[in-house]
C-alpha cells in the first residue's frame, strides 16, 4: 500500500485526503494462517510537517481463518484506526528509533503500519459462530454438524469417574 505525498509537499501543514485499496495474500497470526479475502482499504488524511508525515485513517479488511473450536473456515470483518508518524530517512546514517516508520522520496510504504493495526484489532480467538460446539475430544467429529456416538458414554470413560466412588454423599468433605 503506497501513498504518494507529492501534494502534501506543496501544502505543508494541511490535511490531504486519500483512499487506498490493495490486495494482500496471507499472514501468520496467533499460530494460524489468515487470509485477506477482500482487498484491504485504507482511507484518511496525511499532513506533512517538516521531515515528518502524520498519517491518520481507518483500515478495513475481511479476514478468513480456521475457527478456534471446530477448525472450519471463519470470516471476521476488521476495522482499525491508524495514526502513525513517518520520518524521512536522510540516508546519512542518522539513527532511527526501532519502532519508528521511515520513508524516502515522495512515497510512503503503509503496509506494516496498516497490517499491525488490523492484527491488533482481531479477537484472540476467531470463531465461526458464537455458539460453536467445536470438535469431539475423543473422535474429532464436528459437533456442529452431528452428534457422535462416543459422547453418550463419555462419563463412563472419563478417567476421573473412579474418583466419584470415593465420595459418599452422607459424609462431609
Amino acid at each position: 500500500m503506497k501513498l504518494d505525498i507529492t501534494k502534501g509537499i506543496q501544502k505543508k501543514g494541511v490535511d490531504i485526503a486519500f483512499d487506498l485499496v490493495d490486495s494482500w495474500g496471507e499472514d501468520r497470526w496467533n499460530g494460524d494462517t489468515i487470509a485477506y479475502i477482500r482487498p484491504v482499504s485504507f482511507s484518511g488524511t496525511y499532513m506533512l510537517a517538516d521531515e515528518t508525515v502524520i498519517v491518520r485513517g481507518t483500515a478495513r479488511a475481511l479476514i478468513q481463518s480456521p475457527c478456534a473450536r471446530c477448525l472450519e473456515p471463519a470470516q471476521t470483518a476488521v476495522c482499525a484506526q491508524v495514526e502513525e508518524a513517518f520520518v524521512r530517512d536522510k540516508g546519512d546514517g542518522t539513527p532511527v528509533e526501532e519502532d519508528q516508520y521511515t520513508y524516502t522520496g515522495h512515497v510512503l510504504e503503509l503496509d506494516d503500519a496498516v497490517r499491525t493495526a488490523l492484527l491488533l484489532e482481531l479477537p484472540s480467538r476467531i470463531l465461526c459462530k458464537e455458539d460453536c460446539r467445536g470438535l469431539c475430544a475423543r473422535c474429532g467429529a464436528n459437533l456442529n454438524v452431528n452428534e457422535c456416538s462416543c459422547q453418550k458414554d463419555l462419563p463412563a470413560r472419563n478417567p476421573f469417574s473412579a474418583l466419584a466412588s470415593l465420595l459418599n454423599e452422607d459424609e462431609e468433605v
